[in-house]
């Protein structure tokens, strides 16, 4: 699932392996990679999770880690801490 303003940029390293990255902005964001097994794709998230071979070619795997990503790795701004007044 990609918003109008995001993209996933699969880059080929070799024959059985691409770095995933996310466009949301200027910069696009690395993600993390995916590779073939056996005929099978996998994803591997930048902060060493992997996923079992879950698709049947590089670009259904490099999707499902960037659903994977926005679903439990998206950075959330915290919320700016409450002020308080000291009396003292």
């Amino acid at each position: 699932m990609t918003t109008a303003n995001e993209s996933v940029r699969i880059v080929p390293l070799t024959v059985g392996t691409a770095e995933v990255r996310l466009c949301t902005g200027p910069a696009p964001e690395r993600i993390g990679r995916v590779g073939s097994s056996n005929g099978r794709w996998f994803w591997q998230h930048r902060d060493g999770e992997q996923s079992s071979p879950v698709a049947t070619n590089r670009s259904d795997a490099a999707h499902a880690l960037a659903d994977y990503h926005r679903e439990f790795k998206r950075r959330v701004v915290p919320a700016a801490p409450a002020r308080r007044l000291l009396f003292g």
